[in-house]
């Protein structure tokens, strides 16, 4: 098996069959240009997710810029420092994530392990604290009484039910992994990777968006 570093993947056609027969040239060519139906299945799932949140996030704003007071009398602000440092904290569980990524393109199987575990377990304690928040958010007003609590929890559960869909895709990425790498699984790898930085990037969003009430 040989290491294919143009298509970064673990290759099954050895280097002396890619360098002198046809066939296994052009083999090699079709993997570069293509990617297997788990890719775009990941990138149809982002676009989905980014659709729904841009609708939440839209709509939170159309609210805003419509009521007098936001949040209406009764709603307390929301918190500004500790969603920022919670954010901070998200958003650096990229590099563990990239790092995965390219640990597995190189067929290193215990690194990429461990770089998924790290960022796993940040990544649902995250999760963990924001579920608290939003319990104690429920305690002070309500999802159903005000269109600013209908908008607020709308977009911050869904950001929450994003953060669990990477969980879910991270534990079955690394259940696969007892099996070894292959090069599914390394592209596996590479699209939960891509998922996570989706993820990111949208909670810098919902964060902004949530905090803005209290600026």
């Amino acid at each position: 098996m040989a290491y294919d570093r143009a298509a970064g993947v673990m290759s099954s056609v050895p280097r002396s069959l890619q360098a002198t027969d046809p066939a296994a040239v052009r083999a090699v060519a079709a993997r570069r240009r293509a990617a297997p139906s788990g890719w775009w299945g990941m990138l149809l799932l982002i676009g989905t997710e980014a659709t729904l949140l841009a609708a939440l996030v839209a709509t939170y704003w159309y609210l805003r810029f419509r009521a007098t007071s936001w949040p209406p009398p009764g709603v307390p602000e929301p918190k500004v420092v500790l969603p920022l440092i919670l954010l901070g904290v998200l958003l650096a569980t990229s590099i563990p994530m990239q790092a995965a990524a390219r640990a597995a393109r190189t067929g290193r199987l215990s690194a990429t392990r461990s770089l998924l575990i790290l960022a796993l377990l940040v990544q649902a304690g995250y999760l963990a604290v924001q579920i608290v928040e939003l319990r104690l958010d429920l305690l002070d007003f309500s999802p159903t009484r005000t269109a600013y609590g209908s908008a607020y929890f709308a977009m911050v559960v869904a950001h929450h039910v994003h953060v669990a869909v990477g969980l879910a895709l991270s534990l079955g990425m690394l259940g696969r992994l007892l099996g070894g790498l292959t090069e599914y699984r390394t592209i596996g790898v590479r699209a939960i990777t891509l998922y996570w930085h989706f993820v990111n990037v949208m909670a810098i969003v919902v964060v902004l968006t949530q905090i803005s009430a209290a600026l």
